[in-house]
């Protein structure tokens, strides 16, 4: 008896040292037997994706139901099966999944895995809820994505970052998808001449795309031709037509003086410099020339007096001098004295008339 006495006590002794330890290596192989479930239901998720599977009609028809997981396939151990659900029949969604013990103590890691159907980027998030389990959260997911203490209020907070982060990165990706939709339409509709929008600088000519400008007047050469070619090239080099719009043949293109401008922007600018500049030159000839007075070109207006030139006609007004009226001498009377008259030897009445 007292040998039975003693191996007993030694028994008891062993299981209680033992327990633990058999307790954790079993829940240890739980946590793995999830894991190699979630990673099917991953491989599937992502089989889906590369199918092209990933438009509303595809998720809310349940495509992305993993067949390795459906809904009532029991977890190992107290896990339970909390992954996102879709479609009218609430079926488990590949891309948002979570295996969790609710119990708060409990030794089973959390698993999560997010699948993003666009890019196929997979993150794996986890929390340990007991100090053994931080070595198979670490297993799981990376060092900023494990989670120590039953954190499930942070797990949700990063859960949302991340989705936000995800609306983000779908909103540039369709803003993108909008600016280059704008391109190609253009491409379509237009497809001829310089593109530069939203960031987007090329050229194209009739629908195709061309590596630079000199591509495009190459590619615009050998589509019209020689003889259109020579007809533009003519005019150019021709005054006084070689200015203005030139839309024969197929081509457009703006020229002013033999000098093909980009566009009629571009035209008026540099029309405006080249009257403004024989404005200029007619002023500085007046100023040299001392010319007076009032000099008008091409819609400009100055006046130059003594070499110098004025912006209005009153400035012109005050710089010269204010002229003065000539001094008339006053004519003096000058009285002719007749000469004597001679005297008469006889006396005659005739005397006053002739001596």
């Amino acid at each position: 008896m007292l040998e039975l006495s003693v191996a007993a006590a030694i028994m008891v002794s062993l299981t209680a040292i033992a327990t633990p330890s058999v307790l954790k290596f079993m829940q240890d192989g739980q946590v793995d037997e999830a894991k190699a479930l979630m990673n099917t239901a991953i491989a599937e998720c992502l089989n889906k994706v590369n199918q092209g599977k990933n438009d509303v009609d595809s998720i809310d028809s349940g495509e992305f139901t993993p067949e390795s997981l459906p809904n009532e396939k029991m977890l190992p151990g107290s896990y339970v099966n909390k992954s996102e659900s879709v479609g009218p029949n609430k079926v488990t969604d590949c891309r948002k999944m979570t295996f969790e013990d609710p119990d708060p103590t409990s030794r089973l890691t959390t698993l999560k895995a997010m699948v993003d159907p666009a890019t196929g980027k997979i993150t794996k998030i986890a929390v340990a809820k007991h100090p053994d389990s931080k070595k198979g959260c670490e297993q799981w997911a990376d060092p900023n994505n494990c989670f120590e203490g039953g954190d499930i209020e942070r797990l949700r907070l990063e859960e949302e970052v991340f989705r936000k982060k995800l609306a983000a990165e779908a909103a540039e990706r369709k803003r993108a998808a909008e600016i280059e939709q704008a391109y190609k339409t253009w491409l379509k509709d237009v497809g001829t001449g310089t593109y530069n929008k939203d960031g987007i600088y090329k050229y194209a000519f009739q629908g195709i795309e061309k590596i630079d400008e000199a591509a495009y007047k190459k590619a615009q050469a050998d589509y019209y031709g020689k003889v259109a070619m020579d007809n533009y090239i003519a005019w150019l080099g021709n005054p006084p037509i070689n200015t203005g719009f030139y839309d024969k043949e197929g081509l457009k293109k703006y020229v002013f003086r033999g000098t093909e401008v980009a566009d009629q922007t571009a035209f008026n600018s540099a029309k405006y410099d080249y009257e403004l500049a024989e404005f200029n030159s007619k002023i500085q000839e007046a100023k040299t020339n001392k010319t007076d007075g009032k000099v008008t070109l091409n819609g400009h207006t100055k006046w130059t007096y003594n070499g110098n030139e004025f912006a209005n006609e009153a400035e012109y007004t005050a710089a010269k001098p204010v002229p003065v009226a000539p001094v008339v001498a006053t004519p003096t009377q000058v009285v002719t004295q007749q000469p004597a008259r001679p005297s008469c030897p006889w006396p005659s009445p005739w005397d006053k008339y002739f001596c």
